[in-house]
């Protein structure tokens, strides 16, 4: 059931005073729909900022049946997509009892799997029921981060740039390789959704192969041939144009890209080398469009290896440089940045600034089940 597991202290010189510490357990689900990253965290304030320490964490796939049914959430009954959430909740709560029953923390910021997001209707809904997990595990639940950010005009997404100048500010562009890649480019306070990604080529592994969830290391990607009419197709949808900040929430990804991408008649292992530089060409962009000399991946996709040579070599023509992360930044940079934006909504302090999301006004965002 556990994929990964270890411990490392990162962030924190132990030389550097605390005023004041919190540990922090963090429940992470991704946009690949393809489990949940779960981190131990402790957080520390220090007069020159946050710095965080990272315990233990570990990644837990879903089990068949729970991932097919959050495929199929956005068309699900209300009784049925309620019945969903409450499945989810309990499968949540029964792996941070087994996993972390020895261990002690304040308080668990869980940030569950995300059903509906259209910012410009004002919606945002994610499974996960927190007064529910709030009695199984017996510690207050901050959740649903991004609610406040929607009510205030924002695009509610990505939120993570928030932690990020916080956390890891010594990265000057960072890019998270999830299901849908994202951007944080520091100096300029820029943070925006930028294209599908593991959503896309997870489904075309699985085309190509119907034993493989994903496609290790970019192997089957890396056999194929640019189908150039596909790829100009894709490269003229409207989000692309979109200026940030802007979102891409799961229900469009599968409409607009995974679908089209899966019907269209070509060979699978084509069609999956066509989405790789379609992704490339977006990702690079968005680093020329903001001006980057720097860029780091986390995320997912940093393993696949194709991705990160199409990705590198686009971005070394322009004088853009790729440097390697930590293995922890890697794989929990989202759960470690989670943690410090639910533990904020925790102690009452903004965890979110309309600078990064178009919101009309910097606020503290969650839902709280104390």
């Amino acid at each position: 059931m556990i994929e990964k597991s270890f411990f490392r202290g990162c962030g924190l010189s132990m030389k550097v005073s605390c005023v004041g510490s919190w540990r922090v357990l963090s429940a992470m689900a991704g946009s690949s729909a393809d489990g949940l990253s779960t981190a131990l965290v402790t957080l520390y304030r220090t007069p020159q900022g946050w710095r965080y320490q990272l315990h233990v964490a570990h990644t837990t796939p879903y089990p068949s049946d729970l991932r097919e049914a959050l495929k199929t959430a956005p068309h699900l009954s209300p009784k049925t997509l309620l019945r969903t959430s409450i499945a989810y909740t309990d499968w949540t709560g029964d792996i941070i009892r087994t996993l972390y029953s020895q261990s002690v923390y304040d308080l668990v910021v869980w940030h569950p799997h995300v059903i509906f997001h259209e910012p410009l209707h004002g919606l945002t809904w994610s499974l996960g029921d927190a007064e529910r997990l709030r009695v199984q595990i017996g510690k207050p639940v901050i959740t649903h981060l991004r609610a406040r950010d929607i009510a205030s005009g924002g695009t509610g997404a990505p939120l993570i740039p928030n932690a990020d100048e916080k956390l890891f500010a010594a990265y000057e562009t960072l890019l998270n390789l999830g299901g849908i890649a994202n951007l944080t480019h520091l100096p300029k306070s820029l943070g925006f959704d930028i294209a599908p990604c593991n959503q896309l080529l997870d489904a075309l592994a699985t085309q190509a192969d119907p034993s493989l969830r994903y496609d290790p290391e970019g192997r089957l990607a890396r056999q194929g041939k640019l189908i150039p009419a596909l790829l100009g197709l894709f490269e003229r949808h409207p989000f692309f144009a979109q200026p940030p900040p802007k979102a891409l929430d799961n229900e469009t990804v599968q409409k607009d890209f995974v679908q089209p991408f899966l019907a269209y008649e070509a060979s699978p292992i084509d069609k999956i080398h066509t989405a790789t530089h379609l992704i490339a060409n977006q990702l690079n962009r968005a680093l020329c469009d903001v001006g980057a000399r720097f860029f780091t991946c986390t995320g997912g996709g940093t393993h696949n290896v194709f991705l990160i040579e199409l990705l590198q070599a686009k971005a070394a023509a322009l004088g853009i440089t790729y440097k390697k992360a930590p293995p922890d930044l890697v794989e929990y940079r989202e759960a470690i940045g989670f943690a410090l934006l639910g533990l904020l909504r925790y102690l009452g302090e903004d965890n979110t600034h309309g600078k990064w999301t178009g919101a009309c006004c910097t606020h503290s965002s969650g839902l709280a089940s104390l």
